[in-house]
């Protein structure tokens, strides 16, 4: 996704999100660790992106960064793993949500859906798509000839699902999304989640949050990854990959329910949830599979496998194309993700299948 990599590119988005955080206060401040956090590479719902285009270039291949920035830095998840946090009470107690009809659908129904995409994600040929890159590539390469270290694409990433029944702060929401710009309590709950689960180097830990308030005047994202400091003093023993995935059925601003994926593959809901819940598969699945193959996160750089633009392997496909594919016998909506080798060979890089 979109990496905030440089102060210039940079400067929009802290002027956008981070004004808000100014007007937290100390009280709200202190109720976090204020770790110093790495920034984030934000999915964009459609038109909202403050420093570039949603859509990445679609003329250029991913480059290989080195994999090499830091202590514990790894390239890429040779092993993808997946652990879930549903995090708030509101997932323990169990609520209704709604499509654009009025048909209401559970909590739990949600959860089974996104817990589903990812038992079954391993193996399939979207995920496949990962498997030619690798972490022992040449700085610069665009193709993995003569590398080693390659990303696996094996069955039942998906290793843990953990209710966390903790209040979610919030001000999470409330400011704009700002808060977790400097003070990072996402990336706390990561950190818990990984002591929960038993640390492992080669997963992302989704953090998902129920439904709140929001603020106006947002530029509203769908999602992020990005990954902890490495052992510096400032209380991360590791570094680890994270999302956050707020809420994404929401009314939001001038963008209704669609923004971040509602319907955007299936017009009407079925009793699975395609259609209500396209979103949540889309947006999941994009920092997934970001998280696999440009997962290191040390001083704003990343040193995995991004383009010119910073755009990382779901950013160049981003909202484009978008469809179902069967995964477990069901049906989950989907964007492309972006080949090399497809790309250098049909001009086409944006696909659904390896």
């Amino acid at each position: 996704m979109n990496g905030v990599r440089s102060a210039a590119r940079g400067a929009a988005l802290v002027a956008a999100l981070a004004a808000a955080a100014l007007t937290l206060g100390a009280s709200s401040a202190s109720s976090h660790s204020l770790d110093l956090t790495n920034p984030k590479h934000f999915f964009w719902a459609p038109g909202q992106s403050p420093t570039a285009s949603t859509t990445g270039s679609a003329t250029n291949d991913l480059v290989y960064h080195g994999g090499n920035v830091g202590s514990g830095a790894i390239g890429v998840e040779t092993t993808p793993a997946v652990y879930l946090v549903w995090w708030g009470p509101e997932w323990a107690q169990g609520f209704t949500t709604a499509d654009t009809g009025g048909k209401l659908y559970s909590s739990k129904t949600l959860q089974t859906y996104v817990q589903s995409f990812f038992a079954n994600v391993g193996g399939s040929g979207w995920a496949n798509i990962q498997t030619q890159y690798c972490k022992d590539a040449l700085a610069g390469s665009t193709t993995c000839v003569g590398g080693a270290g390659f990303v696996t694409n094996p069955l039942h990433q998906l290793k843990g699902v953990w209710i966390d029944p903790t209040p979610v702060p919030s001000d999470i929401i409330a400011s704009g999304l700002a808060q977790n710009l400097v003070d990072d309590p996402i990336a706390d709950e990561a950190r818990r989640a990984s002591a929960h689960f038993g640390y492992d180097a080669n997963a992302t830990y989704i953090i998902l949050t129920p439904p709140t308030a929001i603020a106006t005047g947002q530029p509203v994202y769908c999602g992020y990854h990005t990954q902890t400091t490495s052992v510096d003093g400032l209380g991360n023993p590791y570094r680890l990959q994270y999302a956050f995935i707020p809420w994404l059925n929401e009314n939001w601003p001038g963008l209704g329910t669609g923004g971040c994926g509602m319907h955007n593959v299936n017009a009407t809901s079925d009793a699975f949830g395609n259609g209500i819940f396209d979103g949540w598969s889309i947006v999941t699945g994009h920092e997934y599979a970001e998280a696999v193959t440009d997962p290191d996160n040390v001083a704003s750089v990343q040193d995995g496998w991004n383009d010119a633009q910073t755009n990382e392997n779901g950013d160049k496909c981003a909202w484009t194309n978008t469809q179902n594919i069967a995964l477990g016998g069901h049906a989950f909506a989907v964007q492309p993700l972006w080949s090399n080798e497809a790309y250098d060979a049909t001009g086409n890089g944006c696909v659904v299948s390896r």
